[in-house]
């Protein structure tokens, strides 16, 4: 679709943003983190880093359960109308957009967390790291939402995959993105440069991969 869209991409950021901020679901994402951060740095959770990573493990299913409930916030009805008034590219961009800035917001809390709790010092490399590492676990997160919501998945079957892959990602150290963050970083050991590597390469490749499947299947289908 070529010329000015009918519907801007901040006009319908803000109505998917109107939708969102009545979702129930979407706050308890959102509370479940901020549980997840208190229950970390409650006691001494030693060095920020490997805590920081463990965080960032665990923003990857909780970063797909705000950005699904995100998605079902502004339902299939005005997706719609966005991509019919836009085209399925501004369409998917305003389904994106609103996750990602939750994932960031997330990011700033869970390096935020041990700079006020953590009581080890750590350099400014590390808090640096610890950011990256909750966006790449974050952005993993909205990709696989944003295909699961593009295969039209009932919510009970996305919890499922996701808890799935969490898991799945968390047991097997060279599969992005908790894998390689545990085995290395969350152990509390440098990774060799290979495995660093693929460990900051690899969730934007499978972001990327996700978001391209998401988006063939969106044209697909409407």
């Amino acid at each position: 679709m070529t010329g000015r869209p009918l519907v801007p991409v901040s006009r319908g950021l803000l109505l998917a943003l109107t939708a969102a901020t009545a979702s129930r679901s979407l706050l308890a994402a959102g509370f479940a983190w901020f549980l997840t951060l208190a229950a970390v740095y409650a006691a001494d959770a030693g060095p920020p880093l490997p805590a920081m990573a463990v965080t960032a493990a665990l923003l990857l299913p909780i970063s797909a359960w705000a950005s699904a409930a995100a998605l079902a916030a502004t339902g299939e009805d005005l997706r719609a109308v966005l991509t019919a008034a836009d085209g399925r590219v501004r369409a998917l961009l305003v389904d994106a957009l609103l996750p990602l800035a939750a994932v960031a917001a997330a990011a700033v809390l869970g390096v935020a967390a041990p700079l006020v709790f953590d009581p080890h010092p750590a350099p400014a490399g590390d808090w640096l790291l610890g950011g990256l590492l909750h966006l790449l676990c974050g952005v993993v997160g909205v990709g696989l939402a944003l295909l699961f919501s593009a295969l039209r998945l009932s919510r009970g079957v996305q919890a499922l995959l996701v808890v799935a892959v969490s898991l799945l990602s968390a047991r097997l150290r060279w599969l992005p993105p908790d894998g390689p963050v545990l085995a290395t970083w969350g152990a509390g050991t440098h990774p060799p440069p290979g495995l660093e590597a693929w460990a900051l390469a690899g969730p934007p490749v499978i972001a990327a991969v996700l978001v391209v499947v998401a988006a063939i299947v969106r044209r697909r289908r409407w």
